[in-house]
């Protein structure tokens, strides 16, 4: 009897060594794999970043002016936010924009030498540079600044061209004030429920999408009674909460961005890695599609980095970015995710930190090159000119590689929170 266990264990083995090397396993690591997010076809995100880097609009300082720039913005930055935070920044790429900036959303867009269209032509920008914000006129024009083959560079541009865009730090400070001041007083909690794993929230008069735009999948039902014939709305997953009481099969909740509490299956509400101390926040502002890290050091706010980032946009096969309060649930060193419409995997995000059901904050997505039968890591992509214009993911955060790493290696799970607003 013992033979023939022998015998189909090492069967087994076998066609499970065949299988792991025919289907490549090595790259396919399903425990890793995100369901229809983020999938966002980047050739025209790759070819807009090739077109501005030939025309050397890079938003990285040159060596020579790096230095001398960021002690500028330090002192800029100093007299934008609120004394009452504290800044000791400790990531400072892509600052060159500054604290107020203007995006180009138009196609090539003209630069001239006085703040009007008759003047001359001085210089020429691609699609979604970010220029820094001088002046603005009555008339419509700013007067901006920009980098160019490490060159600086001044003039004018219409504000019909594109957008003025700010680093709403004072906003920022309120959301993890309100936090800060929950967390103190309150036993906090999280909704949970990754792809249904705790069991599909009920229909919504027989929708997926209750009467606030909040969608079924991967929430949880929140009922304004504690039964389940009241009327109620999906909570989403990683949505903090304020722990009321303990109510039967129910906990009684309120959300931050709610007055009243809700009633929500135990089954749904985690306690695990509780937030009993926040130390740390990541703040992304949806509108203006940047956000701001900060630490909470013996009761201060103090803003350790800024820069920007491109949230999800509502269309087929993608979600917005949901605004909230989401805790930090997990870090995972890369993810891979399906192309749309397809089973078929298409990529990986690099350095993701996951704050509510499939939406990460990571780095630039990659595609993988297929070589035969084989899926090829092409390597890590640290940049594209896109990000921090418009809405373009599939609900996460897309940050500049490096940035994402910095915040991976940063995040404690159990301490920290997202807060996307708007």
């Amino acid at each position: 009897m013992k033979r023939f266990k022998v015998i189909y264990f090492m069967l087994f083995l076998s066609v499970f060594i065949f299988t792991y090397h025919y289907f490549n396993f090595e790259l396919l690591n399903f425990a890793n794999l995100e369901e229809n997010i983020n999938a966002y076809e980047l050739d025209e995100d790759i070819a807009v970043t090739l077109n501005a880097e030939e025309l050397g609009f890079v938003e990285e300082e040159s060596q020579e002016t790096a230095a001398f720039s960021r002690e500028m913005e330090s002192q800029y930055l100093l007299k934008q936010i609120p004394p009452s935070i504290d800044v000791d920044l400790m990531y400072e790429r892509y600052l060159s924009a500054g604290h107020e900036y203007f995006v180009v959303l138009s196609g090539e867009a003209n630069i001239r030498s006085e703040p009007n269209s008759k003047s001359r032509i001085i210089g020429k920008v691609p699609k979604y540079t970010k220029l820094r914000l001088l002046k603005s006129y009555e008339n419509g024009w700013l007067s901006v600044s920009w980098s160019s083959k490490g060159k600086k560079n001044q003039g004018y541009i219409s504000n019909k061209l594109g957008e003025k865009r700010t680093f709403h730090f004072s906003k920022m400070e309120s959301s993890i004030k309100k936090l800060l001041s929950n967390v103190t007083s309150n036993r906090m909690a999280y909704i949970s429920n990754k792809k249904d794993y705790n069991g599909p929230a009920p229909l919504y008069a027989g929708n997926s999408v209750d009467a606030y735009g909040n969608i079924r999948y991967q929430s949880a039902p929140a009922y304004i009674e504690p039964n389940k014939s009241s009327s109620f709305r999906y909570f989403i997953d990683g949505t903090l909460v304020t722990v009321l009481a303990k109510v039967g099969d129910f906990y009684k909740v309120k959300s931050l961005l709610y007055d009243k509490p809700y009633y929500v299956p135990s089954k749904y509400v985690s306690f695990k890695n509780q937030l009993k101390k926040l130390q740390k926040v990541i703040v992304v502002d949806r509108k203006n599609q940047n956000q701001g890290a900060f630490e909470i050091r013996n009761g201060k706010i103090t803003l350790i980095s800024y820069t920007f980032a491109t949230t999800g946009v509502n269309s087929k096969y993608k979600l917005e970015t949901p605004l909230g309060y989401y805790m930090v649930m997990e870090k995972k060193a890369m993810f891979q995710y399906i192309k749309d419409g397809t089973k078929e995997i298409d990529g990986y995000a690099p350095y993701a930190i996951r704050f509510s059901a499939g939406a990460f904050i990571h780095g630039i997505p990659v595609s993988y090159k297929k070589v035969g039968e084989k899926l090829v890591d092409p390597g890590k992509r640290e940049y594209l000119s896109t990000i921090g214009s418009t809405p373009r993911s599939h609900k996460c955060v897309r940050n500049y590689t490096s940035h994402a790493k910095f915040l991976y290696n940063w995040v404690d799970v159990g301490k920290s929170a997202v807060i996307v607003i708007e």
